[in-house]
């Protein structure tokens, strides 16, 4: 039995079934429609990019090789390789790049850091990050950098502001 046939006996989403038949070397999975069209489609898979350096973060964006340059972004900032003051001025260097991505991605980075590191100088960050959030493209990524700083870095003051938060807002109780 395919796992189309799968799906429509199971009622589940096609792409869950795809993603679970699946191989590493597939790039598409046809589908056929109930008019017997058949629907070639991609799946976006997850992957954990190796550590790197932000000499590699420079040489991917110098070659102009952008998702290497992403990757090798995250790379600095989740594996906790090297000094974090290093990674923070890379990460606020690039919250300025001119690509969207890029600069979207810095945000995110830098509340990556503030989980792995515990600690940033936060005066720097947050006024970077405060003037990201009034760009429409970094706006989301730059709110949940904040974030994510309140709670790695403050982690007692954001228990409270949580509490005080459900204590206005009764409908929250539910």
């Amino acid at each position: 039995m395919s796992h189309q046939a799968l799906a429509e006996l199971r009622a589940v989403p096609h792409a869950l079934i795809c993603r679970t038949w699946r191989t590493a070397t597939e790039a598409t999975c046809p589908r056929t429609t109930q008019d017997n069209v058949t629907v070639r489609h991609e799946h976006h898979v997850f992957h954990n990019p190796p550590s790197s350096t932000p000499a590699e973060v420079h040489a991917a964006l110098d070659r102009g090789e952008l998702p290497a340059a992403l990757d090798a972004m995250v790379g600095t900032a989740l594996h906790g390789d090297g000094d974090w003051k290093e990674l923070q001025d890379l990460h606020l260097r690039l919250l300025e790049h001119e690509d969207h991505q890029v600069s979207a991605l810095a945000a995110t980075c830098l509340g990556h850091l503030a989980r792995v590191y515990g600690q940033l100088d936060e005066r720097k960050v947050v006024v970077a990050l405060r003037r990201a959030r009034t760009l429409p493209h970094t706006s989301g990524t730059a709110d949940n950098a904040l974030e994510d700083m309140q709670i790695f870095l403050r982690p007692r003051r954001a228990r409270w502001r949580r509490r005080l938060r459900t204590a206005i807002r009764p409908w929250t109780w539910i």
